[in-house]
């Protein structure tokens, strides 16, 4: 994905009111409003052509966003938000991964601040997104009402749009609000941004934005969602199959937002629509299907799978670089397995309190197919899923088919309506890696509590390296029920010193996390507000989150 159009942010003003988008002749002065060197809106949206570019130009903006190191450094691109830095951060909050140099240590050791990069460059990559998508709503429209594109275009491109929009809400509702489950989303939200911020007196109107509630926001979500259903594809041909939205992956994301609001039913009615079978299971909208095993799954670099429903698209000329891209972060230091180029920097490791867990199989094949020994100095367990390094080509998957099933298995196990459906739909997941007859789940074995914990627990194994802790933990928290760390709350990790080869081993026991937990009524649960953003709207500097 090359970078055609960029959003006009001032990093060092109020990071949600990015600016208007244009398309980029060269480089430019990030903080106007206009750069002298690109082409105004009302050129972009008077030729068809461009109009798809500037489509085009919003995925790039969730691919590759900037990072500011807010030292006084140079503007680099990390895959902010989407493009490897919300896989990375979700899952470093977690426990099911260790951060081996310090790479990630502000947001792994929770010792952030409403300056922190890591916390300041997702809101302000987060906003950019959302208001590319508004400037380009408005744009689209226009082009329409005078002819340029036809209605069914606009339909599409609408959808795409609202998709990108409620994406990129969601992102920040579960790091920077108290979760839904928690009093039905009666806390504060975050801004939902559906106007373009392209003029000074749209900045000015926008530093008086509210936070709203937490439902106010899903409801949002959902209605952008609900009309991206009905005007987007079934399908697509070649990559944009994955790397452009679909009727499907805005059905996928519902059902994950209805998970998020622990509305069970809801989750069930989406899942509907793309699950038929009883044993084994296919989507009657954009055939998805499992892959036949873990590693086919993860074939490596730009191959699309039935089992894709939307990734962000990563080059090699256009991705987050070495210091972000999936496979440099997680990619092992020591040669190149099977189906692998290059070599990765493995910052970031599989934690043994995963990989000695007792619900993790000896025999299960995810430990080989995607998980290996990185044997430089401080020996540790990696992921294999991403598998180009050497050119960082491999898409950063936001929604596969797993995830659709283990949903649906979870929310008919919490409804208690088809305990034999759910443990199917558990099954078809888990029998792909877990060979051994003596060790799969025979039907009816599992039920109530159990069959949900089996589920929460699969989801930890299937989804490590692919940023859904985080969700996992914020919204199970907020129910207490189902919580990793009871009470709710960040569960204890471990300490990087504590990683050494003899500290792995199938079932073995786990030593004490040298890193503590964090509780879920302490401030440094959720992210604060960026500075940068409450220096500049009263209105949110009164609604910081508190203790900060």
């Amino acid at each position: 994905m090359n970078s055609i159009f960029k959003v006009s942010q001032a990093p060092f003003r109020p990071l949600a009111l990015a600016s208007g988008l244009v398309m980029a002749l060269g480089s430019c002065d990030v903080t106007d409003l206009q750069p002298q060197n690109a082409l105004a809106e009302n050129v972009v949206y008077s030729d068809p052509a461009r109009v798809a570019l500037a489509v085009t130009g919003v995925y790039s903006a969730a691919q590759s966003g900037y990072y500011d190191p807010l030292t006084g450094g140079v503007l680099q691109t990390r895959g902010y938000p989407f493009g490897g830095a919300a896989t990375e951060l979700d899952d470093v909050r977690g426990e099911d991964v260790v951060d081996m140099a310090g790479f990630f240590g502000i947001v792994y050791t929770n010792a952030i601040t409403p300056a922190s990069p890591n916390i300041v460059n997702m809101w302000s990559g987060c906003y950019a997104v959302i208001n590319q998508a508004n400037v380009t709503l408005a744009g689209i429209r226009q082009a329409a009402a005078n002819g340029v594109i036809t209605p069914q275009q606009l339909d599409v491109y609408e959808g795409e749009l609202l998709f990108l929009r409620a994406l990129a809400h969601h992102q920040l509702v579960i790091h920077f609000s108290r979760p839904f489950t928690e009093n039905n989303g009666s806390s504060p939200g975050v801004p939902y941004r559906t106007d373009p911020i392209n003029t000074e007196a749209a900045v000015a109107q926008a530093r008086t934005a509210e936070r709203g509630t937490v439902a106010e926001v899903y409801t949002k979500m959902l209605t952008d969602l609900d009309s991206a259903e009905s005007k987007l594809p079934d399908t697509r041909s070649g990559n944009a199959r994955v790397t452009r939205a679909t009727k499907g992956a805005a059905i996928a994301l519902k059902q994950r937002l209805r998970q998020h609001q622990g509305n069970w039913a809801a989750v069930v009615t989406e899942g509907q629509k793309l699950i038929q079978g009883t044993t084994s299971f296919t989507s009657p909208i954009g055939g998805y299907a499992l892959a036949a095993t873990p590693q086919a799954a993860f074939p490596g670099g730009a191959t699309v799978t039935a089992e894709n429903i939307f990734s962000i698209e990563n080059s090699s000329d256009d991705n987050p670089g070495v210091n972000g891209g999936l496979p440099n972060v997680f990619g092992s230091r020591s040669g190149p397995p099977a189906n692998t180029t290059g070599t990765g920097r493995a910052l970031v490791a599989i934690s043994p309190l995963l990989y000695n867990a007792s619900f993790f199989t000896c025999d299960d094949l995810r430990r080989t197919q995607l998980m290996q020994l990185d044997a430089g100095s401080q020996p540790r367990i990696v992921t294999r899923k991403y598998r180009d390094p050497a050119t960082s080509t491999d898409f950063a998957p936001i929604i596969r088919y797993a995830e659709v099933l283990l949903n649906q298995a979870e929310a008919l196990a919490r409804l208690g309506t088809n305990n034999t459906l759910a443990l199917a739909l558990l099954n078809a997941v888990r029998n792909r890696a877990v060979t051994a007859a003596a060790e799969q789940y025979a039907p009816g074995s599992l039920a109530g509590t159990a069959l949900v914990q089996a589920i929460l627990n699969e989801r930890r194994i299937e989804f490590v390296a692919e940023g859904f802790r985080w969700d996992d933990i914020h919204r199970l928290s907020g129910e207490m029920t189902f919580s990793p760390r009871p009470g709710g709350g960040i569960p204890a990790k471990y300490a990087t010193a504590q990683i050494t080869t003899t500290a792995y081993g199938c079932k073995a026991p786990t030593v004490a996390p040298g890193q503590v937990d964090i509780a879920y009524s302490t401030p440094l649960f959720l992210w604060p507000i960026p500075s940068l953003e409450t220096a500049n709207n009263p209105t949110l500097a009164a609604q910081q989150n508190p203790g900060y």
